[in-house]
This record gives structure tokens, sequence and C-alpha cells, in this order.
């Protein structure tokens, strides 16, 4: 029912051409239906009967008759048409809407390739099934019961073999679907599978090249796309069977009605028009019934479709003012009281609460202007960390506090407003290097955003190219150097002029004097600085370093403080300065 809704739910704004579809069907049926009654007629009264007068009348009929079921046919191909591409454009358009508002967590259970995979094929299946059957799923059952009462009409005995048959035949029918739907659900799980292998090996190319693993992931997608070939295989094996048995029950119902309607002719209760007429019924019940299970297979198949977008639109997102009413125009202040955290998963038999903690008991006060500078070793909790100040997450346990509030006591937008944050993996998208930065801030002019490339040392190799600002950036920034894609992260920040500043190691690929340029910009900013870095020479100016290790909190302080009293510190910078 639920599945229903939702149909109806993407049905409804077109309601006008979807409910014509089926208008129009029953036109075409009604024209075809009476095809045979025609026909009878003329073999009765032109050829047993000889009477020829009878032969042009009946035919412009019959012409007439055809004209009007090709024209219903056509149009409601059209509005079939048309409202089957409006509803896959509306559902793409919600599961687009819908996944853009994903918290993190949502996005950390579902896959990209599987996301993907439901906005692309899961609908256009869907999309397929809608326009299949706005046709045949009308078209089978008038077409089906026409047939039936035509020949109810003129002889019960023949209906007598066509009733006798439908058990049979809708036993096939529902035996064999039932068998099949739970394939299909593991054909889409294949196709994710699948999807997702291409999806990495395309995005690492580079890497696989480098370290020669071509072999080894050749085989990685032949085991994928294997699997879903041999399980596609078996979900047509079984639907395979459908269309021979419908075929050879109806086929020997026509023998029977030819059997039986010779006995009747014999016995003068029928004549060679009806016998006739009555074969060609049978053909278009057993077209109906071939078109029906043709649209209940589809629609078998769909339902696994539907299943996985439901999953994706009955996902509960977080509202962007979730937890809070407050506006924030300025950051005084940031703490973190006794933050735990911990990322959601299935917990194991043998594992302790406190070991699924990616972030134990942190505590620390910034002060506005301040810079915090965070260092650790790779899983440490780092990221995590700064990932709690956008609310990209919230602590499990403790509190993060901005001017002394608990931050979700503020709008989640007002937040992410008032911070600047330059991933650990820069994301620029395949617009000019202009467009890119206006990220941040929409309506900066050309100065505003050339003086932030300056600070953020890109200008000149911006400048070097022949478009300059307006230089168009491939898929994943892949003509940038790894250097460029942050710098020009940085100036995409810098012109938002935000309260905060976070660097998640966003120098890491630059070097020693751009760097240096870069930090010193940043101290001459009226704003708060939180910098993940790998050396400590980067971070040795820092008002406060905080020092992580598996998400403990092992030292906090300046590099003078943690030189002097904190060994693992000590042990960092030994390792990099030898």
């Amino acid at each position: 029912m639920k599945k229903i809704k939702l149909i109806i739910k993407y049905l409804t704004p077109h309601w006008k051409l979807a409910l014509a579809a089926p208008l129009l069907v029953l036109l075409e049926v009604a024209a075809e239906v009476i095809q045979p009654e025609l026909m009878s007629e003329i073999v009765n009264k032109a050829v047993v009967g000889g009477d020829q007068s009878v032969i042009l009348p009946l035919g412009l009929k019959m012409i007439v008759t055809t004209l009007i079921g090709l024209v219903g046919g056509i149009l409601s191909i059209y509005a079939a048409g048309k409202v089957s591409y409006a509803f896959g454009a509306d559902m793409r358009a919600s599961l687009f809407e819908k996944i853009t508002h994903f918290s993190f967590e949502n996005l950390d259970k579902m896959e990209s390739a599987s996301l993907i995979t439901r906005m692309t094929n899961d609908v256009t299946r869907i999309q397929q099934v809608v326009q299949a059957s706005m046709r045949l799923l009308f078209r089978a059952p008038f077409l089906f019961i026409g047939a039936f009462f035509m020949v109810l009409s003129m002889n019960a005995s023949i209906t007598g073999i066509l009733l006798a048959l439908l058990p049979v035949l809708l036993f096939s029918i529902i035996t064999i679907l039932k068998r099949s739907y739970p394939l299909f659900m593991k054909v889409q799980e294949k196709t994710d599978k699948l999807n997702s292998v291409t999806q990495e090996n395309l995005a690492g190319i580079r890497v696989i090249k480098a370290y020669v693993q071509e072999e080894g992931e050749k085989k990685r997608f032949a085991e994928a796309n294997n699997d879903l070939t041999d399980t596609s295989l078996k979900a047509r094996k079984i639907m395979m069977y459908m269309m021979p048995s419908l075929s050879l029950s109806i086929n020997i119902g026509i023998v029977l009605v030819i059997w039986v309607g010779g006995i009747k002719v014999d016995a003068g209760e029928m004549n060679i028009g009806e016998i006739m007429a009555c074969t060609n019924y049978l053909s278009q019940i057993l077209i109906s019934l071939m078109m029906a299970s043709m649209v209940i297979m589809n629609i078998t198949e769909a339902q696994a479709s539907l299943t996985r977008i439901q999953e994706v639109l009955d996902t509960q997102n977080r509202p962007d003012d979730e937890g809070g009413e407050l506006n924030l125009d300025r950051i005084e202040e940031l703490e973190f009281d006794k933050v735990y955290f911990k990322y959601e998963g299935k917990k194991k038999e043998e594992e302790k609460e406190v070991d699924r903690m990616a972030l134990k008991g942190i505590s620390f006060k910034l002060k506005r202007g301040e810079t915090l500078a965070i260092i650790g070793g790779t899983g440490s909790g780092k990221t995590t960390l700064v990932n709690l100040i956008p609310r990209f997450y919230d602590a499990t346990s403790g509190t993060v506090k901005i001017n002394g509030k608990d931050i979700k006591s503020y709008k989640r937008e007002e937040i992410r407003k008032q911070i600047g944050t330059v991933m650990q993996k820069p994301l620029l998208f395949s617009e000019s290097i202009a467009e890119n930065i206006k990220w941040g801030k929409e309506d900066a002019t050309d100065e505003e955003i050339k003086a932030c490339c300056k600070e953020a040392q890109i200008d000149d190799f911006i400048s070097s190219l022949k478009e300059g600002y307006d230089y168009i950036l491939g898929q994943s920034a892949n003509n940038l150097s790894g250097g460029q894609k942050q710098r020009i992260s940085i100036a995409r920040t810098l012109i938002r002029k935000p309260e905060l500043i976070i660097l998640d190691d966003s120098l890491s690929a630059v070097d020693f004097k751009t760097e240096a340029a870069i930090r010193h910009v940043l101290t001459e900013l009226d704003a708060t600085k939180i910098i993940i870095a790998q050396r400590i020479s980067s971070i040795k100016e820092a008002d406060k370093i905080l020092l992580l290790e598996n998400g403990n909190m092992v030292g906090y302080g300046t590099h003078e403080e943690l030189i002097r009293d904190n060994n693992v510190y000590q042990e960092i910078l030994n390792s990099q300065t030898n």
C-alpha cells in the first residue's frame, strides 16, 4: 500500500494525461474487439451465404474502426510517455533534494554508488514500468474482458473451455512471480556492488597504475560483474517459463475450440464465422494474458527498485535548524566540555562501549582570534573533532559550546555561515576557478576574488593561465596539482570572511615558503583558527596545541610547554627533526 501511495503521489500532478491514457486505450481495445465480429459477418453472409453486397459496407466499417483504434493507440502512447517522463523527473528531483539534506550519519550508511544507482537505474526502471502500465495494465484487462464476453455471447460451451484454463494460467503466473521477486532484489544489490567497484577504479586510477594493480582490479571487477550476470540469469531463467506456459495453455484452448466448434457446426448450433471469431477472440485473450504477465513481471522487477527508492525517501533527515532558534553573528569563544563521540555502527560482542569512541573526554577553550593547532597520528580523531563544530555530527555526550551556549541552541545553518572549512581532500567543481571561489561568496567582485587568491598564494598561477580566472576545471579538478587545489580552496574560504577558520591538513601539498606566507596571512585575520597538521614546524606558533592519540587528549598547551612536559610530543618532534 505504501508503494502504491508513492506512485500515486508522483502521478497526481499529471492526473489529466494519466486519466486520458487508459480512456484512449479503451477506445483502441473497443475497435480491436469489434473486428472479429465484423469478419464473422462477412464470412457468414458473403462467403457462406453468397451475398457479395455486404462486403463493401462491412469492409468500410472494419477500416473505420481500425483507424479509430489507431488514433486511440497513438494518443495513448503519447500520453503515457509524457506522464512517465515527468514522473521520472519528479522522482529524481525528490531523491536529489532528499540526499542533499542527508546528515553525515545518513551518508555513512548508504554508499554513494548505491545512491547514484537509485537515482538513475532504479528511477528509470520504475519510469519504464509506469509507461508500460498506463497502456498494457489497462489494455490487458480491457481486451480480456471484451474478448471473453464476445465469446460468451456466441456460445457458452466455448466459454467453459476458457474458464477451465484460467486457474492453470493464474497458478503458473503467481508461482513464477513469487520465486523471481527475491532474485530481482539481489540483482539490484549486485548492481550497487558493480557500480561501487567501477566508481572506486575511476576515482583511483592513478593509484592503481602507480602500484601496478590493474590485474587485481580487473579480477575484482570481473567477480562483481560475473556475480551480477549470474544472479540476473537466475531471475530470467525463472521468468522465461512464463510465456511458453501461457502460449501452450491458450493453444490447447484454441485446438479445443476448433474441435468443439466443429461438433457444434455439424449439429447446427454454430456457424463457421462464429468459429473463426472465437478463434480470434482466444488469440486476443492470449495476447492480453501475455501483456498482463509482462507488466506483472516488470512490476515485480520494479518493486525492488521502488523499495530502494522508498528507503531513501523514508530516511529521517535532521532539519537544518534542529535543536535551536538562536542566530549567530560572532564567535567570541569556542569550548569543548568533556566531549565523547562515536560513529554509528554494529557493536561487536567483545567490544566495550568506550572502545567504540572516536573521541574520549575532549575539553578545551578557545578565545576569539586565537589559533588552536591539532596534531596526532592517522585515526587519532583530528577530523572527527573539527566535524563536531559545524555540526556535521553531534557529540554522543558532553557539550560543544559557542559563546558559552550549547552549540545545539543555534540554528545549524547559522553556525555554518560563520565557519570556513578547508577539507582534508579539497573538492572543486567542473566550473571556472572564479565560479568555484564564488561558492564562498556568491556576489563576490573580481577584485575580491583576486585579493583572496593573493592571500592564498595562488593568484600568480591563475594569472599565468591563458583563460585566467575563467579557466575551467576538469572533473575533480584533475587538471590542477594537489597544492593548487588546496590554495584555491583556501581562497574560497577566505572570501567568506568567516568568524572561525578550520584548516584540516590543508597545507600538506604546498612547499614550506608558500605555507609560511599563508600562515602569515592567517595570523593577521580577525578570526579564530583551528589548524590540523602533521608537521610540528607548521604549528609551533599556535596559541595552543592539542595532541590526540586514539581519540584521547594526551597533550594540551603551547609548543614550549609540550616540549618540556609531554613525552609523546617530544617523540613526534624528534622523529621529524631527525
